[in-house]
């Protein structure tokens, strides 16, 4: 059997780990040869990020980045493609050659076409061989802000649901919007890898050295992306509210942070490499998951919370819609002051889980598990 997938990304292979690296770096390692394919940027991108300007020089090329995975930096494309048709089919059909060359390089005539991207529905018709379609549907990608037609974008999702041979969908909200497409998805949360995120003495001897050079008494963490879902108001008035507290912020950060930044007990890290992230938790005395609630985040499952659980930390979280089976692991808190209530108990001890519960949360939703169902599923769909 050839197995072999082109993965068309939303984010680029190096950075932070998201959810397709885990689940590529594991079917790399059951025998699967990948093409991950990063986000291209448009002409307009480094209008706004002078970085940007480095993927002109790196475009059309592709490298060996780990073992039996391959990373293709795409051609530059044109803007508006989630607003206007012509944009998106002129940006695939630039995609479909960069990857037509790659799969000839590779003698590649079976194939999985493996999307996070409903702008993929216009990439189909133009790939050459014989492709097979799994569309990962992990946001509700017309919920996002920005330049995107609403429309436009439930239009593409409509067309690859239908044209796709597996659906995954990580959250049930999102299986629900999949099947009024016609869709049949398969309900697939992300997960955790747990051995990574337990608790070893070496972690916990880093972890606590890193919450010495806070000079922080109590350490209440988060770990992400800090973009416009997370609720940062909320987490500004837990700060005020408690300047007792260290809250610590790991991770990029993609929207406005200023209030955030003047207050003396915040500390914003920016991002860490994911091999530090299990000590760093455990430096922690309270994981956050401060989602805002809205119709973006009621269709999200956040990794953050199993990679937690798995690290033995107490959990406060926004109850976003994913999280309330979870209710017996986790501490709900709407508000600044809610949160802060919340901080307090698990300090003070009157706000507990019990170690078991959260171990089994954990161990259920492995990476593990995960990657090992989807290796089952793409093999049979490729006899």
């Amino acid at each position: 059997m050839n197995q072999f997938i082109v993965c068309v990304g939303s984010t680029d292979w190096e950075g932070i780990n998201h959810r397709p690296q885990h689940m590529l770096r594991g079917l790399a390692a059951a025998g699967w040869r990948i093409l991950y394919v990063n986000a291209p940027i448009t002409w307009l991108s480094p209008l706004k990020n002078r970085s940007l300007l480095r993927k002109w020089d790196t475009q059309w090329r592709s490298a060996e980045a780990e073992p039996g995975i391959r990373v293709l930096n795409p051609p530059v494309v044109a803007p508006f493609g989630s607003m206007w048709a012509a944009s998106n089919i002129w940006n695939q059909n630039r995609l479909a050659r960069a990857i037509n060359a790659e799969l000839e390089r590779e003698d590649a005539v079976s194939y999985v076409l493996y999307t996070l991207l409903p702008s993929a529905a216009d990439l189909l018709p133009l790939l050459s061989g014989d492709c097979r379609i799994l569309y990962d549907c992990v946001d509700d990608h017309a919920a996002f802000t920005g330049l995107i037609s609403k429309d436009y974008v439930t239009d593409l999702e409509r067309r690859i649901t239908k044209e796709s041979d597996i659906v995954f969908a990580t959250s049930e909200k999102l299986a629900e919007r999949l099947r009024a497409f016609a869709g049949h998805p398969y309900l697939m949360p992300n997960g955790v890898h747990v051995d990574h995120f337990s608790v070893t003495a070496d972690k916990r001897e880093r972890g606590q050295a890193f919450k010495k050079s806070l000079d922080a008494d109590v350490v209440v963490g988060f770990v992400g992306g800090i973009a416009d879902w997370i609720d940062t108001d909320m987490l500004a008035e837990l700060a005020e509210l408690r300047p007792q507290y260290t809250l610590v912020l790991v991770g990029p950060v993609l929207t406005d942070v200023g209030r955030l930044a003047q207050l003396p007990n915040v500390r914003i890290t920016g991002p860490k490499p994911y091999a530090d992230l299990p000590w760093i938790v455990q430096s922690f005395d309270v994981g956050l998951s401060p989602f805002r609630l809205n119709e973006l985040t009621e269709s999200v499952n956040p990794v953050k919370v199993y990679e937690y659980l798995a690290a033995g930390l107490e959990v406060i979280a926004t109850p976003m819609r994913e999280l309330l089976p979870m209710a017996e692991a986790l501490h709900f808190a709407r508000t600044g002051e809610e949160l802060a209530a919340s901080v307090d108990g698990v300090v003070d001890g009157s706000l507990k889980t019990p170690p078991a519960v959260r171990e089994k949360i954990a161990r259920d939703n492995s990476w593990t598990k995960r990657i090992t169902e989807t290796d089952r599923m793409l093999k049979e769909l490729l006899q």
